[in-house]
């Protein structure tokens, strides 16, 4: 396929930074509703097991519409799917704003979760196009500004919550400038005929699985519990982090919140500086060397009993969970092979179950045998991860290398 001037020298770094853009436009997003769910909650009158519900919806809405992104990616590439993807998700944002009651705030998320999956599919898929043109990996620092801008989505949502802001012009006026920031770098992203492969005959009409080639469908689902474990420690340290710093280490509530900001900061670092050690080590071992280190160190964090500890092994976790799945999402696209928006899409929706059955599960085995004990589950899960890479990553090594550099004249080289 010849390649047209956006996809030359400067196309893929310009890229890069319009992805960037998306990536942290997402994370931002979040950020700011997660700040405002207080305020949403007393306009709906809702109680707390009912609220409870509610957010679920983000989750399920998310789950169903990953698997309509990925076959869309697929047909359509990544790029248009991407900027509707974005688009919505800022639209989306203000619908729990305008809920009456908690079964519409439910629907509403429900439909919040559904743009954030359709973006989340895409936008990886096409950073994963990024960085094949440009034959080294990108994808942890873009994960890396995602996490910033949850950061930073955060502060505003405190600032507006501050000044007194409804949540429905909070929304609105965050979904007005993340949204025209956006749409203004879009031009900027690959065109969709960087990572589509027209397909025609019978298996135009195929599902994303089954355009996945048959031998490496096992290999993408065990990645996709190596995301799950990396998910199910996120999901686990934002729900139960606090608690068990205020309750069972008998801190302040102030220093209580430590421990989640520890671990979202060195997960951001992480993410910075991952795409360095990607490259130079490779997915396989930087992530087996990486869920080592959290496991263990947010173990030895647990062990101790001691809060300073604990902050040092949220920040250890943190650390070693940053790459993970940056690095999943570039084997699985590597795997996918032409199918790259069904192979992400595969393990994103596994990985994806990870945040949202760790924190129940924490909370059953607290029942049992109390809530520093029942996080040492995390830390099995870290080691476990390293396992299941193994076993995930034994096929060709094709698959699980550094992406392939790409010349001034689109074509493929061997990465050095």
């Amino acid at each position: 396929m010849r390649e047209g001037p956006a996809t030359r020298a400067g196309g893929p770094e310009r890229a890069r930074i319009a992805l960037s853009v998306v990536f942290f436009v997402n994370g931002a997003l979040f950020g700011n509703w997660v700040l405002r769910i207080p305020a949403v909650k007393d306009h709906v009158d809702a109680g707390t097991g009912p609220l409870g519900l509610a957010l679920l919806g983000i989750a399920v809405g998310a789950l169903l519409s990953k698997q309509v992104s990925g076959q869309l990616v697929a047909r359509y590439g990544s790029r248009p799917i991407t900027v509707l993807g974005i688009t919505l998700s800022c639209l989306a944002l203000m619908l729990p704003a305008l809920a009456g009651d908690i079964v519409a705030l439910g629907l509403a998320l429900v439909g919040f979760g559904a743009a954030m999956g359709i973006v989340d599919v895409a936008m990886n898929a096409h950073g994963v196009a990024v960085q094949d043109r440009m034959g080294r990996p990108v994808l942890s620092s873009l994960h890396g500004v995602y996490s910033i801008g949850g950061l930073l989505g955060a502060l505003t949502g405190g600032a507006a919550e501050a000044r007194g802001l409804s949540p429905l012009v909070h929304f609105a006026l965050v979904a007005a400038v993340l949204g025209g920031a956006a749409l203004a770098v879009s031009s900027w992203l690959l065109p969709a005929s960087s990572d589509v492969a027209p397909t025609t005959g019978p298996r135009a009409a195929e599902g994303g699985w089954a355009r996945l080639p048959a031998e490496r469908r096992l290999p993408l689902v065990l990645l996709g519990f190596v995301g799950l474990c990396g998910m199910a420690g996120e999901g686990a340290v934002g729900d139960w982090g606090a608690i068990y710093l205020r309750d069972d280490l008998r801190t302040s509530a102030e220093f209580a919140a430590v421990g989640y900001s520890a671990y979202s900061v060195a997960m951001a670092a992480g993410r910075l500086v991952g795409d360095r050690f990607l490259a130079r080590w490779g997915d396989v071992r930087v992530v087996t060397w990486a869920v080592t280190f959290a496991g263990c160190g947010f173990a030895v964090g647990l062990l101790a009993g001691h809060p300073a500890a604990a902050v040092c092994g949220f920040a250890a976790l943190g650390t070693g969970l940053s790459v993970v799945m940056p690095a999943v999402f570039s084997m699985a696209g590597r795997m996918g092979g032409s199918a790259t928006g069904p192979a992400i899409t595969v393990v994103s929706s596994i990985a994806g179950t990870g945040f949202l059955a760790g924190p129940p599960l924490i909370g059953f085995l607290a029942e049992l045998t109390g809530l520093p004990a029942a996080l040492g589950v995390v830390s099995v899960l870290a080691l476990g991860a390293a396992v299941l890479l193994r076993f995930a990553t034994s096929g060709p090594r094709a698959a699980t290398g550094p992406p392939p550099a790409r010349a001034a004249d689109g074509t493929s080289r061997p990465a050095r």
